[in-house]
């Protein structure tokens, strides 16, 4: 009897990817330094994280992370790609050699 208690308690919770999982991913992906993480409004099936990032010249807007499956940590990738400023190579001379 307490078997079947245990199992329908079970089958309420709802699996969800942990706040460190996420932390994690975007330490080792990204050069964001999380300083805020947010969970978002979840669609189903899908998780979705907004972290703001101390690092603002890569990631001026924050990060988003998508989760595709709650219960595996492996399905959540990076959404928002890294800023890269080409304008600042135009101030560069071309063709210098630099002396040694």
């Amino acid at each position: 009897m307490p078997q079947l208690v245990v199992c329908a308690i079970c089958s309420q919770a709802a699996a969800e990817t942990a706040e460190y999982q996420v932390r994690r991913l975007i330490y080792l992906g990204s050069s964001c330094g999380v300083e805020n993480l947010e969970r978002l409004d979840p669609s189903p099936g899908h998780e979705r994280f907004k972290a703001a990032c101390k690092n603002v010249s890569a990631y001026p807007n924050g990060l988003e992370i998508d989760c595709t499956d709650p219960s595996d940590d492996r399905s959540c990738t990076i959404v928002t790609p890294s800023v890269t400023f080409d304008q600042l190579e135009l101030l560069q001379p071309k063709n210098v050699v630099v002396p040694k």
